[in-house]
């Protein structure tokens, strides 16, 4: 189950990937947020994951993954990003600057 929140000065984006008997949960925290989409699912509070993408968009590539030129713009000194995609029934698209993996057994 995800729980997600936008929040803060630094355009911050809380996701939670909720325990579960054998698994701890996880949380992303993503600050100097550039983009989110949520493609809402039927239930978005008891939505699942199928798949979890995480993909570098360095500032000195050349080109970037098909797709990701068209959520943000490259512009003279963006930093290195962070492209996040978690698929289920809700998909949620979010690009950040930081990203922080935490996980906790509470």
């Amino acid at each position: 189950m995800v729980a997600f929140a936008a929040l803060g000065e630094r355009d911050q984006l809380d996701i939670k990937i909720v325990q579960t008997r054998t698994w701890p949960m996880v949380s992303l925290l993503l600050e100097d947020v550039r983009h989110v989409t949520v493609g809402k699912g039927p239930d978005i509070e008891s939505s699942f994951i199928d798949e979890i993408i995480l993909t570098p968009l360095l500032r000195t590539a050349r080109t970037w993954p098909a797709g990701a030129d068209g959520l943000v713009t490259r512009l003279d000194g963006l930093p290195d990003l962070y492209w996040l995609r978690l698929v289920g029934p809700t998909t949620i698209t979010a690009i950040s600057a930081i990203m922080t993996i935490s996980t906790s057994l509470a």
